[in-house]
């Protein structure tokens, strides 16, 4: 709204279209645009950085390294507060990359789920400052909002706005209490003037999301940092107790697997009854094809374009290496044994909201999805 009332400028983009890599013969949404402040959720996000690094893959050896020893010395600047000591690195190395995002940013604001801490970063030494913003619908949007000054405190949502009340709340039959230390964790409860008062003539919809005494029940599970802000690390709905006692948060692994190469989109599942979890995913396409010609899955004298996509996602080979480059990610950021995929299964068909398979916020329609891939989620458990 108040972009609308200072008549700014305001330009919409797809995810199918957003970078040059993902079209022909034009320019991506975002070059094309050229925005100075860029607001989207996680799958925005790591579009342009799988672009970014999709690029930097295919350039010389002395080129990666020369791009991996400046996002070091860009970072640790500014972690210091001395970000004005990596001008030369802008000019050498990343203004190539901002002006693959428009080369006007000034800042970027993520929201409607958490981005990978990775990611984040990526984002913040390459192309712009990147900061995390939690709110839903349900309390007039905002509840709480990183402050640029904090882009190297990953994982943070910032602090509420002095608009509500919050506080976190003990999530029964789970180890996230309000009195942990040294970090307070539960549920987050919200109240004050933004909040609804209920939902339309959904009398029995508003008693379980309101408490009678005005607290909004978000169903997301945070912790509370010394500093005040919140870090989201759970959604309640979401967590499944393994056969082995173990809990895992479906919404937490899908954002964390996101950040592998093969990965467009991903849906984890977990069977109670299993002591491990499963993972639907929608592949990069391009990924898949390339890493078919190096496994040298077909005879030399046959083009791997002209392969069909359906009958690539289905060998055994490629599901083994989207499956080794998820355990990769779950190493390099220090997941629990229960939270490792066990089994992939590759889906050809690509997940839209004009299919049903996602909403219009690019959210995952869990059920339906679970509901579309009944016969697949058992083939892998049975495996």
């Amino acid at each position: 709204m108040t972009f609308l009332f200072k008549g700014i400028q305001i330009g919409y983009g797809s995810v199918r279209t957003l970078t040059d890599a993902s079209v022909r013969n034009c320019k991506g949404d975002i070059r094309e645009l050229r925005p100075t402040c860029l607001a989207g959720v996680p799958a925005v996000w790591e579009s342009i950085r799988k672009a970014v690094e999709g690029k930097i893959r295919e350039s010389s050896t002395l080129s990666q390294s020369i791009f991996a020893a400046a996002f070091q010395l860009k970072w640790m600047f500014m972690t210091l507060g001395m970000e004005y000591l990596a001008a030369p690195l802008d000019s050498l190395v990343f203004n190539k990359i901002k002006d693959q995002v428009g080369g006007r940013l000034k800042f970027a604001l993520s929201g409607g789920a958490p981005v990978p801490k990775s990611t984040a970063q990526f984002l913040s030494v390459t192309a712009t400052k990147t900061i995390s913003g939690y709110g839903m619908t349900e309390c007039a949007a905002v509840l709480a909002i990183q402050e640029v000054s904090q882009v190297t405190t990953l994982g943070i949502t910032g602090a509420p706005v002095t608009s509500l009340e919050v506080k976190l709340v003990d999530v029964e039959d789970t180890s996230y209490k309000s009195i942990n230390k040294p970090k307070p964790q539960g549920e987050i409860w919200v109240r004050g003037g933004s909040v609804m008062k209920g939902y339309y003539k959904q009398d029995a919809l508003t008693r379980e999301a309101i408490t009678p005494d005005g607290w909004l029940m978000t169903g997301d599970i945070a912790e509370l940092n010394a500093d005040g802000t919140l870090q989201i690390i759970d959604r309640k709905k979401n967590l499944v107790k393994l056969s082995n006692g173990e809990y895992i948060a479906l919404e937490k692994l899908e954002s964390n697997y996101k950040v592998s190469k093969f990965v467009q989109n991903i849906c984890v599942y977990a069977d109670p009854e299993q002591s491990y979890a499963i993972a639907l995913i929608q592949p990069i396409e391009k990924e898949v094809r390339a890493t078919a010609a190096k496994l040298n899955l077909y005879q030399a004298n046959v083009d791997i374009a002209h392969i069909g996509f359906d009958e690539l996602c289905d060998r055994k080979e490629l599901r083994a290496a989207v499956v080794a480059s998820l355990k990769d990610v779950a190493k390099s950021i220090g997941l629990k044994p229960a939270e490792i995929i066990g089994q992939v299964y590759l889906v050809h068909e690509e997940w839209t909201p004009q299919n049903g398979l996602l909403t219009a916020a690019m959210k995952l329609q869990r059920k339906d999805i679970v509901k579309r891939y009944s016969a697949e989620i058992k083939t892998m458990y049975a495996s």
